[in-house]
């Protein structure tokens, strides 16, 4: 299992490297100058793949290799490794201590999903931390409406007094985060009954998620738990504790800066103006971002702008933090986290700003060859070289003025050594969300919005729904694998939505534009979106994948399928649905789809984990979690066979359901 995993791996890494011709315009370019990025960098781990012992290792890609102590590092024999491996390789079935290969993985993986609920965590208590200043400082809200929805599904008084709401709500939401609470109350205001119910027979409801944090790091540390099963049912319990955390995040951050809704803009390098100064905001929390993009038509900052010989000032986008503008304010996005050495390769960037998240280190060489500075905002992101301009909760004002005024100040600095590729930007439609949905619904039938719905799942007009999220990665050709399970599954009139990194490669390959309807989207789905495009006032369809956000808003699509299951009276596990993360590369990654997989979600993987040196580990996450939770991972590299293992899931529940498949 795990050698033909790997060598179909192998066989699909393509040297052009990215789908995107732009993006690869790019490569090519940067490649000429000398420039290293993530692209270069991976094909040389491709080119060596052949002489296995200069390739990555197979030990660490399997999961059964140990560094808790100094004992070690041990790495496992198992029967699961290259002849080559197992010819050289002491057979050593446990590690000096005694751990089994199945502790050892487990407690590798576990780790994984701590790591990444901790930054879904972190992200939630810096945004619940800004509401509650914002409480007592009784600012304005840009939603309050939001606030008492949240109110009522927390059980608060709706009716209460705005700051007082927001106080509560936030309170709340800091001591699920940080609390020594018993259950996160979040998770189970938000969560149907009935996965509550599951969740707790199964010892599977966390506690706040500093608690889940704080046991988990106790347990994975040496000598302490050896037991997989335990292991693997805290990684469930930190899974869901990390839903739960982009709950908060995704619902505060509406609350303080707008719900979504539907706009028209552009993906690619192209939004970067060469007669502007060039902003470009990069990572995940978008409390900053959200007053550069103001500040950026303010009249004193403009007349800087102008002084200094530019037109004005362009904010473009990057990675999630890019999603968060796009969706909110039309920004256009510049590419999403694999293309970040690469935006700033086009030498058109005056300030790179950086909050938290997925920010490669190299950006500072590659900023060494133009005049782009490098500015980090946040405590936990910091570079050695770059400018570090502090963001706090309550002095946005002040970092995003200084931001401005030192790009403005670097415009004129700007090299000779501009290149732009010749694919113009494509447009796209983004901005969707729960509220976007049951609006547009609420016209069709006032009464019970989600009835026109599910009356289209049953008829099967929309067949069922897939999750697009997580990465984009260089290991395959990059964007590809989203595209082809996109295109694979509109075929079969199976509604696609996507999130994060996932939504801007389909965005880059045109499939959020209304004309991709026509052109990809089958018969009884594009008769749907036509329906939704003209009751929501457009002379157009609705796109065939719709972008519903950032990385932290799959915590919507969780809301919208919690949703339906409960109009329904049936489990989550029991919809027609499915996630794929298919180029999935981060733990925050790994969080996600173990916390979906806890609540009956069924996740694609297209990048093979790092578990697959446990039998028993692999068995947990792909047979036996489906029979304690409803949900299970599926490992499957080639993305038409995974669209195929993705529509067949759809087909069983439909059958389940007593749907017409």
């Amino acid at each position: 299992m795990a050698i033909k995993t790997l060598q179909v791996e192998k066989e699909l890494r393509k040297a052009r490297r990215a789908l995107d011709d732009a993006t690869y315009e790019m490569i090519r370019h940067t490649e000429s100058m000398g420039i290293d990025t993530v692209f270069t960098r991976q094909a040389k781990y491709d080119e060596s793949f052949l002489g296995i012992e200069k390739s990555r290792c197979y030990f660490g890609s399997m999961g059964i290799c140990c560094r808790q102590c100094a004992m070690g590092p041990c790495r496992i024999w198992s029967s699961e490794l290259p002849p080559s491996y197992r010819l050289s390789t002491p057979r050593l079935d446990r590690g000096t201590c005694g751990a089994g290969v199945d502790t050892i993985v487990a407690r590798n993986l576990l780790m994984m999903v701590g790591r990444g609920t901790a930054a879904h965590a972190s992200h939630a208590k810096h945004v619940a931390s800004a509401l509650l200043k914002s409480a007592q400082n009784k600012a304005n809200l840009k939603h309050p409406e939001k606030l008492k929805s949240i109110a009522a599904k927390l059980k608060l008084d709706a009716n209460a007094k705005p700051e007082d709401i927001a106080m509560q709500v936030a309170s709340i939401a800091l001591l699920d985060i940080l609390g020594d609470e018993k259950s996160m109350r979040f998770a189970a205001s938000y969560c149907p009954p009935s996965t509550v119910e599951d969740l707790l027979r199964l010892g599977a409801v966390p506690g706040s998620a500093g608690k889940e944090l704080l046991e988990e790091g106790h347990e994975t540390s040496m000598g302490t738990m050896a037991d997989p099963g335990s292991l693997i049912l805290h990684a469930a319990r930190l899974g869901v504790a990390d839903i739960a955390s982009l709950i908060i995040g995704s619902e505060l951050q509406d609350v303080m800066f707008g719900v979504p809704k539907p706009v028209l803009s552009k993906i690619g390098f192209n939004v970067l103006d060469k007669n502007k100064v060039n902003v470009v905001i990069h990572g995940h929390v978008p409390m900053l971002s959200e007053k550069l993009v103001e500040l950026s038509e303010d009249s004193e900052l403009l007349g800087k702008a102008r002084s200094c010989g530019a037109e004005g000032i362009n904010i473009a986008g990057c990675c999630c933090t890019g999603n968060e503008v796009l969706m909110r304010h039309g920004v256009p996005l510049a590419g999403s986290s694999l293309q970040q050495e690469l935006i700033i390769a086009t030498g058109l960037v005056e300030a790179f700003v950086v909050d938290v998240q997925c920010i490669y280190p190299n950006i500072e060489n590659v900023a060494k060859r133009f005049h782009t500075r490098i500015i980090t905002t946040m405590k936990e992101a910091r570079l050695a070289g770059a400018e570090h301009i502090q963001f706090e909760e309550g002095n946005e004002d002040e970092a995003a003025r200084r931001i401005l005024n030192t790009a403005i100040q670097n415009f004129q600095k700007r090299g000779k050594e501009i290149f732009l590729p010749e694919k113009e930007a494509v447009e796209l439609m983004a901005g969707f969300s729960v509220e976007v949905c049951m609006d547009v619904l609420s016209k069709i039938n006032s009464e019970d919005p989600l009835k026109p719905l599910i009356d289209n799942i049953a008829s099967g007009n929309i067949y069922g729904a897939v999750l697009l999220a997580g990465c984009t990665s260089p290991k395959i050709t990059a964007d590809a694998s989203h595209v082809t399970i996109a295109k694979e599954l509109l075929k079969q009139n199976v509604l696609i939505i996507a999130t994060g990194c996932a939504a801007q490669a389909c965005a880059r390959a045109g499939l959020l534009s209304p004309a991709a309807t026509e052109q990809y989207a089958g018969d009884r789905l594009k008769g749907v979106l036509w329906l939704l495009g003209k009751t929501a006032g457009l002379d157009t369809p609705l796109p065939p994948v719709w972008h519903f956000g950032s990385c932290v808003d799959n915590s919507r699509v969780i809301i919208l399928v919690a949703a339906l299951a409960d109009k329904l009276g049936v489990r989550v596990k029991d919809l027609p649905i499915a996630a794929s993360a298919a180029e999935w590369i981060t733990e925050k990654a790994v969080a996600i789809g173990t916390g979906s997989v806890a609540l009956g979600v069924t996740v694609h993987l297209g990048v093979t984990p790092p578990v697959i040196g446990s039998p028993e580990v692999l068995s947990l996450l792909t047979r036996k979690s489906e029979e304690l939770f409803g949900g299970k991972f599926i490992i499957e590299i080639d993305p038409t066979k995974a669209s195929e293992l993705l529509y067949e899931h759809i087909k069983e529940a439909r059958k389940k359901l007593g749907l017409m498949i």
